[in-house]
């Protein structure tokens, strides 16, 4: 995936970078993504690729969380735009920005149709792990952006009660609910607009992120070689004010791979979940792994050296 300007590149006027919060960023460079679905990874590692090569000082987490992002939008961008799009990187000196644009013009929303639909888990993420985010229509498109910084923002706020979040519109309406221990961020927010309260209510969600092992991935069709990426990692969720019952709880949405989901699992579909995958280890270490090293060892004994 070719980069283009991956040095010192101020955003021309009429560019992306326009039509959101405008800054001077010290490095830039973009690139543009093909509408396919595999190119998402692509993109994603591209992204990462290209701030490490800046030096820019994000801990190991962080640079996984921007890597995260950048695949949930360029894969939103991906499946609603039939003309790709083209993602930009930016970096001020204290928060990377990466920017994406497509050909289509709505909006992006969070869907709360079922806990199994994918679509709208990606502003999920971004509201949750995001030290800034929006989006802005443009001329013939739109443009989705996201910052993160050095670290979360500290949580919970100076006007937040300990397992208290609350919701303080402009006219002093109060909206309080439970804030879980192991909820990462807290939704605490005041001076809203009556008419956003809705908007807000509907993004609260409750996450707490669990990482999964690290296995050395080949996808010929997207990169050579193999690459070290995670499996099996995910979240627990909470969506309190969704309007379908089922999201209202917590429930854990488990990553296999990269844009692979298994979404909505209560208690007894996790454990499901998990004694299939120790049933398959097992079945690896007990039945494959002999078989293979008396495939080997026939082999060795067998075959024309």
């Amino acid at each position: 995936m070719p980069v283009r300007n991956p040095q010192l590149v101020p955003p021309q006027a009429g560019s992306p970078a326009a039509a959101v919060p405008s800054w001077q960023p010290v490095a830039s460079a973009e690139f543009p993504v093909r509408p396919e679905a595999a190119e998402v990874a692509a993109a994603r590692r591209a992204v990462a690729r290209i701030v490490r090569g800046w030096r820019v000082p994000l801990p190991d987490e962080r640079l996984a969380d921007l890597e995260l992002l950048a695949g949930e939008v360029v894969s939103n961008a991906v499946r609603h735009s039939d003309a790709g799009c083209t993602v930009a990187v930016r970096w001020d000196g204290t928060v990377v920005r990466v920017e994406v644009t497509d050909a289509s013009t709505a909006l992006p929303v969070r869907s709360e149709s079922a806990p199994d639909a994918e679509d709208g888990r990606g502003l999920l993420l971004v509201q949750a792990l995001a030290t800034g985010w929006g989006t802005a229509p443009l001329a013939g498109g739109k443009a989705v952006w996201f910052e993160v910084g050095p670290a979360h923002p500290e949580q919970p706020p100076p006007w937040s009660t300990p397992g208290t979040s609350a919701i303080t519109t402009a006219d002093g309406s109060v909206t309080a609910g439970y804030l879980p221990a192991w909820a990462e961020d807290d939704p605490t927010e005041v001076g809203v607009p009556p008419e956003e309260l809705p908007q807000r209510l509907a993004f609260v969600n409750h996450r707490a992120f669990f990482e999964g092992p690290t296995v050395p991935v080949t996808a010929p069709d997207i990169w050579d070689g193999a690459e070290d990426d995670a499996v099996f990692e995910g979240s627990i969720d909470c969506t309190p004010y969704a309007t379908d019952p089922r999201l209202r709880i917590p429930v854990v949405n488990l990553q296999i791979s990269v844009g692979r989901w298994i979404l909505g699992l209560d208690p007894h579909g996790l454990a499901e979940i998990a004694t299939r995958l120790r049933d398959h280890a097992d079945m690896l270490d007990r039945r494959i792994r002999p078989a293979l090293v008396a495939a080997r060892d026939d082999w060795a004994a067998r075959s024309p050296q």
